[in-house]
């Protein structure tokens, strides 16, 4: 019976063992089977040659990491200028058959941005018009690079042809940069003269994107040109309404559009309100020159004065300068106290060393320089002006 039992306990043992053996051997083999010979980026980057990156290409079958691999070499060698390695690379990958679908619309896409890069815009071109046919992540990439691509080449209107027949994807970003491509469009109906293509071509604009002020600019600029004021002013006051900063463009011709109309105290305020919602110093010059005009240049000097008191600017100060030699003004001791404070402060935002090496600006000075790393090479700072002539 003893025997029996010695028997019955070996044999177990032994089919236990040899299943423990066979499970570590067959996940050895797993092992064995993955490719052990996949670099990093960094080391194919730093062999710098082409022999380890053909070794790989020629690699029988490719598993998922290898692939994230290559994208990755590719994605590098094309952001470090090397565009035709990563057309070569993209396209090698490209052609093996086998890849998933959706690594094969990766593949295309990387191929396609790689043209772009490589100065290949016609094969991108092509390219990207293909994936135009995909959906998610793929498709919105395509249709950004696609029409970053027709802005460089100054095609807007296949940007506006491809919104109209929808094949674009749709988000705020990429509708803006179509709404741009349209105002380019009305720019040259305008330059034509074609002023009801313009009009149409600008309320199209306002359609995609309803807050594309150059619209309203496009719009404003035709109604000056046509000697509108009061419809320019609408169109530029609608313009500066959605984007404050719009001010910088339509500064000049609303300020005399206003002037046409002989409604300088509808200018004054509304110059105001602009510059204290942009804080663009043209923007309070100009108001400080209707002041001058219509109440006198010193009433318009104590007004600029309490303007720069509460944001002290170089160009503010500047203003202030051409306005007192201008009008052959002086200023009392309150105003010159003023003028001093205002100095003052512009002169301490001010950078007072700089490094001769790389350029950094500081306010403080370092033995090294916390940008380049260097040793003595911060200096004393002095803006380099330019010599000219100021008649007084």
């Amino acid at each position: 019976m003893m025997d029996n039992l010695l028997v019955y306990v070996l044999l177990l043992s032994g089919i236990a063992i040899g299943w423990l053996l066979g499970y570590r051997f067959a996940k050895g083999g797993k092992k064995a089977s993955k490719p052990d010979w996949i670099p990093s980026v960094e080391f194919l980057l730093a062999e710098a040659n082409d022999a380890s990156l053909e070794r790989l290409l020629n690699v029988p079958q490719l598993d998922d990491d290898a692939v994230d691999l290559f994208l990755k070499l590719g994605r590098t060698l094309r952001e470090k200028g090397e565009a035709d390695r990563a057309v070569h690379l993209h396209q090698s990958l490209f052609a093996r058959t086998g890849l998933p679908k959706n690594t094969q619309m990766i593949l295309e896409l990387e191929l396609a941005i790689d043209y772009s890069y490589a100065g290949l815009l016609d094969r991108a071109e092509r390219l990207f018009l293909e994936l135009l046919n995909t959906r998610g992540r793929i498709f919105e990439q395509s249709s950004r690079y696609l029409v970053e691509l027709y802005e460089e080449e100054g095609e807007w209107g296949k940007i506006l042809d491809l919104y109209r027949s929808k094949k674009l994807a749709s988000g705020a970003a990429l509708e803006r940069r179509i709404a741009q491509a349209v105002c380019e469009l009305a720019v040259q109906a305008t330059a034509s003269g074609d002023y009801y293509e313009t009009q149409k071509l600008c309320r199209q604009a306002l359609k995609i994107d309803n807050r594309c002020a150059r619209a309203y600019i496009v719009q404003g600029d035709l109604a000056y040109s046509q000697n509108e004021a009061r419809e320019a002013i609408r169109c530029y006051l609608k313009a500066v309404e959605v984007d404050t900063q719009a001010i910088v463009v339509v500064l000049e011709k609303m300020t005399g559009s206003f002037h046409d109309l002989g409604d300088v105290n509808g200018l004054i305020s509304h110059l105001d309100r602009h510059w204290q919602s942009s804080h663009y110093v043209p923007a309070l010059t100009a108001r400080t020159e209707c002041i001058a005009e219509q109440q006198g240049p010193e009433k318009g000097v104590t007004s600029l004065l309490q303007e720069l008191a509460e944001a002290p600017s170089n160009q503010g100060f500047f203003a202030l300068v051409e306005l007192v030699v201008k009008y052959r003004l002086q200023l009392d001791k309150s105003q010159l106290l003023v003028l001093y404070d205002i100095l003052r402060r512009i002169v301490e935002h001010e950078p007072k060393f700089i490094c001769g090496a790389c350029g950094f600006k500081a306010k403080e000075f370092h033995w090294r320089c916390p940008s380049c790393k260097d040793w003595s090479t911060l200096q004393s700072y002095m803006p380099q002006l330019t010599p000219g002539n100021l008649e007084l």
